[in-house]
């Protein structure tokens, strides 16, 4: 036979299995990213239900009108609405991070309550007010990084 066809033959080879090598990977690429994509977009729809339920919680320690006045009781009963919420709705659902701010704010309420300063009905003082409102502010705002719903829409932006 010969060298020039022997080359050609193992060129043609060559490139054939390269393609074919080049095709798979893309192909197992693709389909890794769209389980990826699927897995993050139906890990956001579970967190914005759970999510929402826990926002509601907060409400009791909202920058603006609150539903109550912001004394032991109202923390006692946000910290129990809380409980239940992680562990019987949403606690399998938070990031890292909101898990951070999470048990920061519980331990923002837990250090409040445990102090011997407030007599029943008695409100906070601005302080522990001011520091248990920045902690609830912070949950939130990282509960809204996790689903997005701070951000603009490219679609929107277009």
């Amino acid at each position: 036979m010969d060298k020039n066809i022997i080359v050609v033959i193992i060129t043609g080879l060559f490139g054939i299995i390269s393609g074919a090598l080049v095709a798979y990977l893309s192909a197992v690429l693709k389909f890794r990213k769209d389980l990826e994509a699927e897995y993050d977009k139906d890990l956001r729809n579970q967190r914005l239900k759970v999510y929402e339920q826990l926002w509601k919680c907060l409400q009791l320690v909202a920058r603006y009108d609150r539903p109550k006045p912001l004394n032991a009781s109202t923390l006692q009963e946000l910290t129990v609405s809380m409980r239940q919420w992680y562990f019987e709705i949403g606690g399998l659902y938070l990031s890292e991070e909101s898990r951070k701010t999470y048990f920061n704010l519980k331990d923002t309420i837990q250090e409040i309550l445990q102090s011997t300063k407030y007599q029943a009905g008695e409100l906070l003082d601005a302080e522990d007010s001011k520091k248990l409102i920045k902690q609830a502010s912070l949950l939130r705002a990282s509960l809204t990084k996790d689903v997005g719903t701070r951000k603009s829409s490219p679609i929107a932006d277009s």
